[in-house]
């Protein structure tokens, strides 16, 4: 077909008839401002795709003549369905999501406002992750070309960019001396550009208006992820590169900031997983060093900026320019787009809808998660104040301060349970001594004594364990030192041939080669992974199918990778600490804080964790220490139901009056009633969320 093969000669993908469409429209706007309206004319434009016409022949160049008046598309709807049209693995490769007509006003909105700083110098109008140009285009079309030094974009895909150029031009009137839209991408092309002094260079921003790409890591290929750090570090942003699975908006940000000037304004949708992971540490980091964050909007229609997204997504507007001490506004979007920018640029006086924090002197657990700021949210404002007290009296302080750094360490990974861990699927146990487990398998009833010698007690998931505190730990893993295989127990040899015959040891087998038998034990060794107090490493905010958040066991065991284990405790300090744990001061941190996953469960870190706020066992006296233990020993080993059910039942009220008058809270009756009044509110919230 004719389309097809002028779009594959053009380099467009893919070559369908709608693609040919919007090429055809975009063509017809750019010609309106080509000096004799010909197609002939545009091949030696510096612009996307249209340098490629010298590739067609003439029968085809007038069977795109012959198309240009039938076409009834206008510009606007090709920068709206030109994302839509691209296949949905390179969509998702690219993150081709562009900004729906909320953001891009709000955005062009800021950035008016914030115009007149520049006074009458012109300036220079930009986006890094160009897509369409929807958002450039919206600005433009408010403050004409009068202002304008230059406008320029990148974009990897040639149609998108063909059309944000056909675009901007139909916005500046024409003015095509004004306009750069280069193809490729943006991690090649600005170091490329900024860097060298020629006379195609990029000059840098003062207004960059920007909606990047946050494609999940896992969905590069590593040669790409490689070459990514590489530019990055390079530009000197390797210090606020937290993790080596870094997050691709967190670099974009970087990219971003390096094509910014200073006193530049950056106006950036962003998921708003970059406010609340690790891998938007960094970020944040560079944000409190060399800016001036104005605002954190959300939206309250959609969870969304971005159009078909479905991530959570914010709007962030900060000036390149180190203020310590601005309050940012966290606000929601509700439709009243002028106001909203008013108090952005703090013209107008905020609501109850709006919150200002400094976030150079938020406490350090808030500062894991931004997206609490957002909002009235009464149980924020009663953990901070729970917390604010403790630490003037000294009885609570940061995990890491009052336990250390290395008091928190991740359960085992293992590389297929059924195998390591006993009883599974197979086997059962029959009966245990001192020395021995007696194991019998369920099909051949083969029975086998495995010494204890290669048996750790362990906890295995927390679903087991979720209505005990105590918890009743029947389950044991194989830690086999790295030795021939001939060389180990008889029986213990039919178990270990019999996981590879079986296929329940082959994920060892294929990570680890020869010995792959003793990787759990290797981990053993290294990490040590015992204790007396286990929290999940996720949890389900709806606390449904869970009483109890921390579990305790008398005997120091150990735990899988679904369990974070608290490290060198005795006794005393165990109890101290299940009784924080599962306490409703507790169980709310991480209600306000979590870092959701999913609609309803959340997830903590080990470094979230030293973050958090911790009981310090160590100051809170003997008759605290009393009172918290009983209250603990007196549900150690009762059945709870789920948490919710447990809300003014006399055993949760005395285990959270013990903390409360542990940590020295003011008015702690009153303080402990009212957060149950919050939470009951709060689950109400939840399960209306989830619907």
């Amino acid at each position: 077909m004719k389309q097809s093969r002028i779009l594959q000669k053009l380099g467009i993908e893919p070559a369908t008839p709608d693609n040919f469409k919007i090429f055809i429209a975009s063509l017809k706007v750019i010609l309106q401002y080509s000096k004799d309206r010909s197609l002939e004319s545009l091949k030696d434009w510096d612009a996307p795709v249209l340098p490629n016409l010298e590739r067609l022949n003439s029968d085809e160049i007038k069977f795109i003549e012959s198309k240009l008046p039938k076409v009834d598309i206008s510009i606007n709807e090709c920068q709206t369905q030109v994302q839509k049209l691209i296949p949905q693995a390179k969509r998702k490769r690219f993150a081709a999501y562009y900004t729906v007509d909320q953001g891009t006003r709000l955005m062009a909105c800021v950035a008016c406002e914030y115009l007149d700083t520049f006074k009458n110098k012109k300036i220079v109008l930009a986006d890094p992750f160009l897509g369409s140009a929807r958002t450039l285009t919206t600005m433009i079309q408010k403050i004409g070309t009068e202002r304008l030094q230059m406008v320029w974009g990148i974009e990897p895909l040639p149609l998108p960019a063909l059309v944000a150029y056909a675009a901007l031009l139909s916005a500046t009137k024409g003015r095509k001396d004004l306009i750069n839209v280069i193809v490729g991408d943006a991690f090649k092309k600005i170091p490329e550009a900024l860097s060298q002094l020629t006379p195609t260079n990029l000059p840098k921003a003062d207004i960059i208006l920007t909606n990047p790409p946050f494609t999940r890591w896992k969905y590069l290929e590593k040669s790409y992820r490689g070459y990514l750090f590489k530019v990055i570090n390079g530009l000197g942003y390797g210090e606020y590169i937290t993790r080596k699975e870094a997050s691709l908006q967190t670099l974009s940000m970087f990219l971003s900031d390096y094509a910014l000037n200073k006193d530049g304004l950056i106006v950036s949708v962003l998921p708003a997983s970059t406010f609340y992971t690790i891998y938007g540490r960094g970020y944040k980091s560079l944000l409190r060093k060399n800016y001036d964050v104005l605002a954190v909007i959300e939206c309250a229609s959609r969870p969304s900026f971005s159009e078909d997204s479905g991530f959570k997504e914010v709007i962030i507007v900060a000036i390149k320019r180190p203020n310590r001490n601005r309050l940012t506004v966290f606000a929601e979007l509700n439709g009243n787009i002028e106001e909203c920018v008013k108090i952005i640029m703090g013209k107008h006086k905020s609501n109850h809808e709006v919150n200002s924090f400094n976030i150079h002197d938020l406490p350090q657990f808030l500062d894991i998660n931004w997206l609490a700021l957002f909002g009235e949210n009464k149980l924020r404002d009663i953990v901070v104040d729970v917390f604010k007290q403790g630490l003037k009296n000294g009885t609570l302080g940061h995990w890491k301060d009052v336990l250390g750094k290395r008091s928190i360490i991740r359960g085992v990974e293992m590389y297929g349970p059924e195998f390591f861990f006993i009883p599974n699927v197979e086997w059962r146990i029959l009966k245990e001594d001192e020395k021995f487990v007696v194991v019998e398998n369920v099909k051949s009833k083969v029975r086998l004594a495995l010494s204890k010698e290669f048996l750790i007690k362990t906890l295995r998931k927390p679903s087991l364990y979720s209505y005990l505190i105590e918890a009743n730990v029947d389950s044991y893993m194989l830690s086999i030192p790295p030795v021939k295989l001939d060389s180990l127990p008889e029986d213990l040899q039919h178990y270990i041939k019999w996981g590879i015959k079986s296929g329940t040891a082959k994920p060892a087998i294929n990570a680890y080669g020869k010995y792959w038998y003793s990787h759990v034990h290797r981990q053993m060794i290294t990490k040590k992974p015992f204790g007396h107090v286990f929290i999940p490493d996720k949890v389900d905010l709806m606390f449904k199918r869970r009483g109890v958040f921390a579990n305790y066991t008398k005997e120091k065991i150990a735990a899988s990778k679904n369990f974070y284990i608290i490290k060198d405790e005795n006794e005393v300090t165990a109890k101290l600490l299940a009784g924080w744990f599962n306490s409703t001061i507790f169980i709310s941190i991480l209600m306000l804080l979590g870092r959701k996953i999913s609609e309803t469960w959340t997830r903590f870190l080990e470094n979230d964790y030293l973050e958090l706020p911790m009981i310090n066992v160590s100051v809170i006296g003997e008759e605290s220490t009393f009172k918290l233990c009983k209250s603990v020993n007196d549900i150690l080993n009762t059945p709870l139901p789920s948490f919710w059910d447990q809300l003014n039942k006399e055993y949760r009220y005395r285990l959270d009056l013990s903390i409360a008058e542990a940590i020295k809270i003011e008015n702690p009756e009153k303080k402990v009633e009212e957060l149950y009044q919050i939470l009951s509110n709060h689950k109400f919230n939840i399960q209306l969320y989830k619907t």
